[in-house]
């Protein structure tokens, strides 16, 4: 068991295995720290997971209405899917 990290440009993301903490670091390293216990880490990622898959169906619904009302043929097939063979 360990720590696993994720370092991006301007945060540094770290999960903890042994003590089960999600910490987040801002930028410049340890001066913005925000840890999270397990529980509310799971609650954090459910938040965001929301939040993505909202965003993603409110961009294709208003494409879908875009079409529509331009009286445009409405493809049934999402070219953001992938196709499997």
């Amino acid at each position: 068991m360990g720590k696993i990290t994720k370092q991006l440009k301007n945060a540094t993301f770290e999960y903890d295995e042994e003590s089960k903490v999600f910490t987040l670091y801002d930028h410049d390293g340890f001066n913005g720290t925000i840890e999270l216990n397990k529980i509310y880490a799971f609650a954090f990622m459910r938040f965001v997971v929301r939040m993505a898959q909202r965003n993603w169906l409110r961009s294709t619904k208003s494409k879908i209405k875009q079409i529509q009302e331009n009286n445009e043929e409405v493809e049934t097939e999402d070219p953001n899917q992938l196709n499997l063979f």
